[in-house]
């Protein structure tokens, strides 16, 4: 049984390209002393992500087999299960549901009416990085994380003042692998708490023009979001909401500053970042391994036979990185066609989110060249820090010199 290499946060790849050559799953050992199955090649990780074998729901006696949890467990360890309840933890006929009363709100004429507020707070964020005049920012800190987070709590209609006590928890949420039962149990009962309060509310002073309210209102063939529905479903807009926009737009400055010939190019080229980001979601997306999954049946993959109930893995990263599908998978080139990657994942689950992501993500690069097309990394790249997450890929913070001085080499 592998167990994934201690140099596996900052660079996962050679690991992935190491397991793509020896099959297409793995039996992995996690931090917690879970066995799971680690799927690392396309076209597997797409047979996975849509076979019905396979499911999400961490409530059933199957998940928590697969785990090593008694019968009688919650089924999501410390996480407070109140926000459990959403797509991502969900299977057919019942996701389907959900999904048909949550997806008009990520309608595409919905998300292309946010494009000027997206454009106004990235030129505010980028107006007061150069107010500071202090030359050398963290860009995670002042650009790629407020502007994601302020466009949620604006489209949820929350106070923006709240946004640091979400990126705390989001970070305990994404990085459960490495955070105590305490810590998951404290920041999902301080998730859940706030809002409970937010709904009660909205429904106490009136339904308004935001997204909570939309989600409260919703109502297919006369079904309705349950309580603990809407706070789950609040709770998955909210995380994943931000946290791949986050690290999608962090990934993307870094990768052209180790370039900065790439960077300097895109200035006054808006017409190029599209096609940029797209590459970008494949080579080194925000999501490095899917959520979790259990199999409720033997599954065949390759050679290897992945019992019934286990915990399975897949692997976006490393199947972005298939050599089959991607010629030179390991090298970033914008001009290549990138049809068929997963980084928004596959199937059902596929991420309602990814229209949205696109355009923060877009318009967050090509203000930020054009605002400072001189950008260049203040360390060196060895020097980068890598979230301690399996699912999250992502910096923990973008040290950057807004004048042009030299990167360190």
């Amino acid at each position: 049984m592998r167990q994934l290499p201690q140099d596996f946060f900052r660079s996962p790849y050679a690991f992935y390209e190491e397991l793509r050559a020896e099959g297409p799953v793995h039996a992995i050992q996690l931090n917690t002393g879970v066995r799971a199955w680690l799927v690392v090649d396309l076209d597997a990780a797409r047979e996975v992500l849509r076979h019905p074998a396979i499911r999400k729901d961490p409530h059933t006696d199957a998940s928590r087999e697969a785990r090593g949890l008694p019968a009688d467990d919650t089924g999501v360890g410390a996480v407070n299960t109140r926000i459990s309840y959403h797509l991502l933890n969900t299977d057919p006929p019942e996701h389907a549901r959900l999904r048909r009363l949550v997806t008009p709100a990520f309608a595409p004429v919905r998300i292309d009416a946010l494009a000027p507020r997206v454009l106004a707070i990235a030129d505010e964020l980028l107006d007061r990085i150069a107010a500071d005049d202090a030359g050398r920012v963290d860009l995670l800190s002042e650009y790629a994380f407020p502007l994601p987070i302020t466009v949620i709590c604006e489209l949820l209609g929350m106070p923006v003042a709240d946004r640091e006590d979400f990126r705390e928890w989001s970070r305990v949420v994404v990085e459960v692998s490495t955070a105590t039962p305490t810590e998951i149990r404290h920041a999902t009962d301080a998730i859940t708490d706030y809002f409970e309060r937010l709904i009660a509310r909205r429904r106490a002073e009136g339904l308004g023009d935001d997204l909570v309210s939309d989600l409260i209102a919703a109502n297919s063939d006369g079904e309705r979001l349950t309580d603990d529905e809407l706070i789950s479903m609040v709770f998955l807009i909210m995380v994943a909401g931000h946290e791949t926009t986050v690290n999608l737009i962090g990934n993307t400055v870094l990768t052209l500053l180790l370039d900065p010939a790439r960077y300097r190019a895109l200035h006054g080229n808006p017409a190029a970042v599209p096609a940029l980001i797209e590459e970008m979601l494949r080579y080194n997306g925000p999501v490095n391994v899917a959520t979790l999954r259990y199999s409720t049946a033997p599954i065949t993959l390759g050679d290897t036979e992945i019992p019934a109930n286990e915990v399975v893995l897949v692997a976006l990263g490393s199947a972005n990185h298939d050599e089959r599908h991607f010629i030179d998978a390991a090298r970033f080139d914008p001009e290549r066609s990138t049809s068929g990657h997963l980084a928004f994942g596959h199937g059902v689950h596929y991420c309602l989110g990814a229209g949205l992501a696109r355009l923060e993500a877009r318009i967050a690069l090509t203000r930020l060249v054009e605002r400072f097309p001189d950008l260049t990394l203040a360390v060196d790249d060895a020097e980068m820090r890598w979230r301690e997450s399996i699912l999250i890929r992502g910096l923990q913070d973008l040290p950057v010199d807004l004048a042009g001085a030299p990167a360190l080499r």
